[in-house]
C-alpha cells in the first residue's frame, strides 16, 4: 500500500505548515497499526514530514509511505500524529497565525472507510480540503484559527482528474484587483451554484491561475457528472455561514462528465 496527501487552496494564505510524526491505520476489529514515514521528503534524522499543504494544490502530492505491507481487509480510518506547536498558517502579508487542533489533541483523522484486498498493490490519496478545514474563531485575545479534520481518503486509480482554462477574457477580467477568480464544482448536471456551507455547497473549489492560459486543475473527483461555476467572490465565502451572496455569471457555468481514471480532460469556459 502507498499513501500520499494533496489539498485544495485556502483564501488569503500563502503557506499552511504541519509536521507529521506518525501515521496510524485502523483496521476493523484490530488495533491501530503505526506506519513509519518513508516518503522522499521525510527528515532522515527524526523521521518526521514537514509539509506546506498549499504547495500540494494543483495535483501535487507528498508521499507519506510506499510499498508498505498491510493486512487485507476493511479499514476505518487513517490518523495523523502531528508534532506539537508546528501547525501554522502564513498569510499573504507574511504574518503568521498558529493553528489549533480539535480538543487540543495533536492528531487528525480521515472520514470514510477504505479497503485493501489480498495480494493487491494499491495507492491511496488523502484529499485535504483546506478551505473547509481552517476555521476562524473569535477569542478575547483576537482571532484564532482551528485546523479541522476535513480529510477524505481516495483510491488513486479510481478517481478522475481534469484541467481547464477560462478562454472568456471578459469573464476572467470581470474580477477586480482584490478578487480571486475561482471555479466551484457541484455534484450533478445543471446545478444552481451556491456558496460553501449552503444546502447545495460545492464539493470542491479551486483558484484560476493568472497564467496566460488562465488555467485550473480539478481532482481527485469521483467518476460522474458535475456542474462547474465561475465566480470572483470566493474570498467572501465563509464555510461556517452558508448565506454569503456569491455571484456566478451564467456564461461561466458548464457541465462535465468524468470517468474513472481520467487524467487529462481539458475543460473550457
Amino acid at each position: 500500500m502507498s499513501l500520499s496527501i494533496t489539498d485544495a487552496p485556502v483564501d488569503g494564505a500563502k503557506e499552511v505548515w504541519i509536521t507529521i510524526e506518525e501515521v496510524m491505520l485502523k483496521r476493523s476489529g484490530d488495533e491501530e497499526k503505526t506506519i513509519t514515514l518513508t516518503g522522499p521528503d521525510v527528515d532522515p534524522v527524526d523521521g518526521t514530514l514537514t509539509v506546506d499543504l498549499l504547495a500540494l494544490s494543483g495535483g501535487q502530492l507528498s508521499q507519506l509511505f510506499n510499498n508498505e505491507t498491510v493486512t487485507a481487509g476493511s479499514y476505518q480510518w487513517v490518523r495523523f500524529g502531528l508534532v506539537d506547536g508546528t501547525s501554522k498558517i502564513v498569510w499573504d502579508d507574511d504574518t503568521e497565525s498558529p493553528l489549533q487542533l480539535p480538543a487540543n489533541k495533536n492528531e487528525l483523522k480521515t472520514s470514510g472507510s477504505f479497503s485493501v484486498n489480498a495480494d493487491e498493490s494499491v495507492a491511496y490519496i488523502i484529499d485535504w480540503d483546506l478551505r473547509k478545514s481552517i476555521v476562524e474563531r473569535n477569542a478575547s485575545s483576537g482571532s484564532e484559527y482551528m485546523l479541522k479534520p476535513v480529510l477524505h481518503i481516495k483510491r488513486d486509480d479510481v478517481y478522475a482528474y481534469a484541467t481547464g482554462t477560462v478562454n472568456d477574457d471578459p469573464l476572467f477580467n470581470s474580477c477586480g484587483p482584490e478578487e480571486v477568480p475561482s471555479i466551484y464544482v457541484f455534484s450533478g448536471m445543471n446545478v444552481t451554484p451556491d456558496d460553501l456551507g449552503s444546502e447545495v455547497e460545492p464539493i470542491l473549489s479551486v483558484y484560476v491561475s493568472d497564467d496566460p492560459q488562465q488555467s485550473f486543475y480539478l481532482g481527485p473527483l469521483d467518476p460522474g457528472a458535475y456542474t462547474l461555476a465561475f465566480t470572483c467572490d470566493s474570498l467572501d465565502d465563509d464555510p461556517e455561514s452558508g448565506d454569503d451572496d456569491l455571484v456566478f455569471p451564467p456564461e461561466g457555468t458548464a457541465n462535465i462528465t468524468l470517468e474513472s481514471g481520467d487524467n487529462g480532460n481539458v475543460i473550457t469556459l
